[in-house]
């Protein structure tokens, strides 16, 4: 085979060390000043100029030597270098040609230069002779790889449902809100398939080219978790309804239920309810009473100054009447014709027809639609979005909007700032004391007791810097992604908002001074400002 790359070899003559030069071929890299350094000093050759060196070789155009020092030396065999890819799956070996007298390698001698570095695994002796049948020198020749890992997969489980049902009232022609006609529930009959889990699939483990196993990342197995009412297969991959009923997923568990119907109101004939699922009232929900359940709640008639806590939604088809002694929390959404004296809480949005006196906060939004679609009085917070058609009256009835970034929020995100970076700080001077111990250890140098007791607090000092960071990063990741999604909360008129309402959005505050129609606020910069819609 005939050689590419520039290479060289010594030519040991009387009067000193000469390299015998071959230059470049057909596109071939040529040489490379650091690599013939560190060949030179290998072959204990001194006394030369490297940048002389360098150069007489650049302008190298034919074969020929070049002198390089007037040393004495003995005759060099040929010479290979290993190197090891980071993930130790691959070794590349490169020759480098003997002294003009000197020996070649065998392929008992590469072997055995391998064996040197402990390379065992997937050495291609196809390749060693097809090199002796050829030589090219000064050029990375891949000679041994490793088996690659097999990644596996995890477990997955597929829901043959709505695992996030939600409710929303319909807007009419006329501009009303319908909020009868709501479906809170996902049906199912008696043998539909719920759910089938696909198991995990193991990873095949590989080995380096040193011999050594490389495991496969842990795949995560899965259960199919599950409640009343349902049967498993047989081989506990499929779970199916054994009744008629409402379905739904809470957490990574699959109920199904009948859910509970009150058929009159709740009251002293009922007393509080208490339910694992959905319950529906068909009358009122009277002052002092407390519906709470692990699903929805859904309430046809009033709902006085009671309590209704639902893991799920709360739909009411008519409203609240709290006497500010009503008190709804939903773990999602909200839904209602009106809110009235009354303390509001939803995971992502509140719906309503409108809302006077309340106290609102959702984890999205809060929209108030509908023929009046008026938010007056109290004060309604949420993460992303307030909508509603009047906000306030020509009575300046105080009314507070607050969207996007809790004050606490943002001043714990700077402390953690702040924190983080004094911690890293910190970590960094410790970590310099221990690789100077260490590099005085690795010198021979015995270390001092002082030092020793500097080394064992540098350590300890160092974990525990480690461990609190860890925390405070996590924390601040949460926070970071919290602040982030609410860069873009926003407050929608469409109708018209009166002074006496404050904006807050992001942190800022805005007062309201005069009246504007058909607009939104947002935040532009560090400022509230206002754009028609």
């Amino acid at each position: 085979m005939k050689y590419t790359n520039s290479y060289f070899q010594l030519n040991i003559r009387e009067n000193g060390v000469y390299l015998h030069v071959y230059p470049e071929k057909d596109g071939g890299k040529k040489l490379n000043i650091q690599e013939i350094v560190a060949y030179l000093d290998k072959c204990g050759v001194s006394g030369y100029d490297a940048a002389e060196l360098n150069r007489n070789l650049s302008v190298i155009k034919e074969e020929k030597d070049v002198f390089v020092s007037p040393d004495k030396i003995s005759e060099v065999d040929e010479m290979a270098e290993i190197r090891v890819t980071p993930d130790r799956m691959m070794a590349v070996i490169r020759f480098y040609a003997p002294s003009v007298n000197g020996k070649y390698m065998t392929e008992k001698d590469i072997l055995n230069e391998l064996k040197r570095v402990n390379i065992s695994y997937g050495v291609a002796e196809k390749v060693i002779r097809a090199y002796l049948a050829g030589r090219q020198f000064c050029r990375d020749i891949p000679i041994a790889k490793g088996k690659a890992v097999v990644q596996g997969k995890n477990a997955e489980i597929k829901y043959y449902f709505s695992t996030n049902p939600t409710a929303k009232p319909k807007l009419l022609e006329d501009g009303s809100v319908d909020f009868h006609e709501l479906s809170l529930f996902t049906a199912v009959k008696e043998g539909d398939l719920l759910a089938e889990l696909i198991p995990e699939v193991p990873g095949q483990k590989g080995i380096d080219v040193y011999g050594n196993e490389v495991q496969p990342a842990r795949v995560n197995k899965q259960i199919l978790k599950y409640g009343k009412n349902i049967k498993i297969s047989e081989d506990k991959t499929k779970i199916y309804s054994e009744i008629s009923g409402d379905v739904s997923l809470q957490g990574d568990t699959v109920f199904v239920s009948n859910s509970y119907i009150v058929p009159a109101d709740v009251d002293t004939s009922t007393g509080d309810i208490h339910y694992e699922g959905n319950v529906v009232v068909t009358g009122n929900v009277r002052s002092g009473f407390t519906i709470e359940a692990t699903g929805d709640i859904e309430v046809n008639g009033v709902v006085e100054g009671a309590t209704l806590i639902s893991g799920g939604n709360i739909v009411l088809k008519r409203g609240v009447q709290g006497m500010s002694k009503g008190y709804l929390k939903a773990g999602n959404d909200i839904v209602t014709k009106f809110l009235e004296s009354c303390n509001v809480v939803a995971g992502n949005t509140i719906n309503a027809g409108s809302s006077l006196h309340s106290e609102l906060k959702a984890g999205e939004a809060i929209i108030i639609s509908g023929k009046k679609g008026f938010l007056i009085g109290g004060t309604a917070s949420a993460g992303k979005r307030i909508e509603a058609s009047v906000f306030g009256n020509k009575m300046n009835t105080a009314t507070t909007l607050k969207v996007g970034v809790e004050p606490e929020v943002m001043e714990r995100f700077k402390e953690l700032t702040a924190s983080i970076k004094e911690k890293q700080e910190e970590m960094q001077e410790q970590r310099q004391i221990l690789e100077n111990l260490k590099k005085k250890m690795a010198e021979g140098q015995k270390l001092l007791p002082n030092q020793l007791v500097a080394a064992k607090q540098a350590g300890a000092s160092f974990t525990e810097l480690s461990k609190a960071l860890e925390a405070e990063s996590s924390e601040y990741m949460i926070l970071k992604q919290e602040i982030e999604n609410n860069t873009d909360g926003k407050i929608v008129v469409n109708q018209t908002v009166y002074p006496g309402v404050c904006l807050n959005i992001s942190n800022r505050v805005f007062n309201l001074k005069d009246t504007r129609s058909r607009c939104q606020f947002k935040m532009s910069g560090a400022d509230v400002v206002a754009s028609p819609l």
